[in-house]
């Protein structure tokens, strides 16, 4: 449930989480009168959070997927009608 969680869940609904706190800053500043422009919306902040979002999920993939380089892989087969999935040498 995690991992559904994780992997399908959070890349949906977090753009729009983030969409809507930055809907939300603007809401507030517009209440105390300034007027919210491109040069006060929080660019940086949006950039250096799609940033760290990026590098966060290269390293989970890069760390809980593949096998370790030189490893021999043996190709699917079928076997007595029933398909055999790749597996590693051993």
């Amino acid at each position: 449930m995690l991992r559904k969680l994780i992997t399908i869940v959070l890349p949906v609904v977090l753009p729009f989480l983030v969409y809507w706190i930055t809907l939300k800053i603007a809401q507030r500043r517009r209440a105390e009168g300034e007027i919210p422009g491109w040069e006060r919306t929080p660019w940086f902040l949006l950039c250096l959070s799609a940033g760290v979002l990026l590098a966060a999920s290269l390293l989970w993939f890069r760390s809980h997927s593949g096998v370790a380089p030189g490893t021999e892989l043996v190709p699917p087969s079928v076997v007595d009608g029933q398909v055999v999935p790749s597996h590693r040498a051993e």
